[in-house]
């Protein structure tokens, strides 16, 4: 190794090796006091809300289907579409119905034909005044007669009204106001009251039913909260009532009544199944949909919350930090009940009036002196008139 090389491995050596006065910094000068924001915690009264995942049903939902056998004729509305109870649905070939009433019409003349004849023969033996003009046994047979002949008229009246019955089922109208979905039968099909009877579905939506399931948690926590008076209903909620969000993230404008509640838990799911009645004016719901199902109508009073964002977590547990006089951040395991709004319901580890952190979470450590006063606003800076002697701009 050459001079020259040996003196430049020692300047490089002594270069990396060299210490930084840099990195050093000016002695004495330590970090400020993170600044932190704090919020008071309170005691109040606080709503409750259970939230579940729930999807929406038809509150009716019929088969139309066929009493008679026939050919379809017609279909008279579009499918998918919205129709008003009494529309006509479908048309089944009347003719051969229109034949068996007119025979049902002619044996019900032929039937008061014999009746009367039976009923005048009757009187005319009765109108004999003399003994013995006639035998008391072809009186007998008369009435007998006219007791036959009042029963095959009456049979026969029963025969047309069947006859007329089953042809007014050739005119098949929509059993209630709502959407009618898919034909199963086009025209021409041939149809009956059998198997081949199913023409489409109608499904009504106002009302619309919103079905969901508590869990045997949730549903025996809330009875024994109203029975210890830890829940009480809302002030302004004479009853429960449900709220439902729609997948886009709106809330919709009616609130539901709770209409149903299985009187049996589901031991597969261990659940109940409940569901809310809503008002559907405007159609805006369809059967089928994933709604989010907020069952509210309680309140707990004398409750202990603060916002949400003031709880962090850990392995051991949830933990707030707490400020005092000294403004020193003290962390602090708690115990937490529910969600409420966009607080957290505190049952342990707290009092009324402490102060937690809120903003500012990230750079606080335990025991750390913490800055809590507002942020300075800065003054603002009135603008300089102008010199005395200075012309004004024209």
């Amino acid at each position: 190794m050459s001079v020259r090389d040996f003196a430049r491995l020692l300047f490089l050596f002594a270069t990396f090796t060299a210490p930084s006065v840099q990195a050093q910094g000016p002695p004495g000068h330590a970090m400020p006091p993170p600044a932190v924001d704090l919020v008071t915690v309170e005691v109040k009264s606080v709503p409750i809300a259970y939230e579940y995942v729930g999807m929406t049903e038809a509150s009716k939902t019929v088969e139309v289907r066929a009493r008679v056998q026939g050919f379809l004729e017609t279909r008279d509305f579009l499918e998918g579409s919205f129709v008003d109870a009494g529309s006509r649905l479908f048309t089944i070939d009347p003719r051969s119905l229109k034949a068996d009433r007119q025979i049902a019409q002619a044996q019900v003349e032929e039937a008061e034909a014999r009746f009367h004849l039976a009923e005048q023969e009757v009187k005319r033996l009765q109108s004999v005044r003399q003994p013995g003009a006639i035998a008391q046994t072809d009186l007998d047979q008369k009435i007998a007669a006219q007791s036959t002949a009042s029963a095959a008229l009456r049979l026969a009246k029963a025969q047309l009204a069947k006859s007329e019955l089953e042809l007014s089922y050739t005119t098949i109208e929509a059993p209630l106001t709502g959407f009618v979905g898919k034909a199963s039968k086009e025209i021409g099909s041939l149809v009956d009251s059998g198997q081949n009877s199913l023409l489409t579905t109608m499904q009504q939506v106002d009302p619309l039913y919103v079905s969901f399931r508590v869990s045997e948690n949730d549903y025996l926590g809330l009875h024994t909260s109203l029975q210890s008076g830890e829940l009480v209903p809302a002030k302004d909620t004479p009853e429960p009532y449900v709220e439902i969000v729609l997948l886009d993230g709106r809330t919709y404008e009616m609130r539901g009544k709770v209409s149903f509640e299985d009187v049996s838990l589901n031991v597969q799911t261990g659940t109940v199944e409940m569901r809310g009645t809503f008002e559907n004016p405007e159609r805006k719901l369809k059967p089928g949909q994933f709604v989010k199902v907020h069952l509210k109508g309680w309140e707990r009073p004398k409750t202990m919350v603060v916002p949400q964002r003031t709880v962090s977590q850990s392995p051991t547990g949830p933990y707030v930090y707490v400020v005092g006089a000294d403004k020193k951040a003290e962390r602090r395991s708690v115990k937490l009940g529910t969600w409420s709004d966009k607080n957290w319901i505190i049952l342990e580890g707290l009092k009324e009036g402490e102060q937690v952190i809120q903003e500012g979470l990230t750079k606080v450590q335990p025991g750390m002196v913490v800055n809590t006063d507002p942020p300075a606003t800065p003054a603002s800076v009135a603008p300089q008139s102008a010199p005395a002697d200075q012309p004004k701009a024209r």
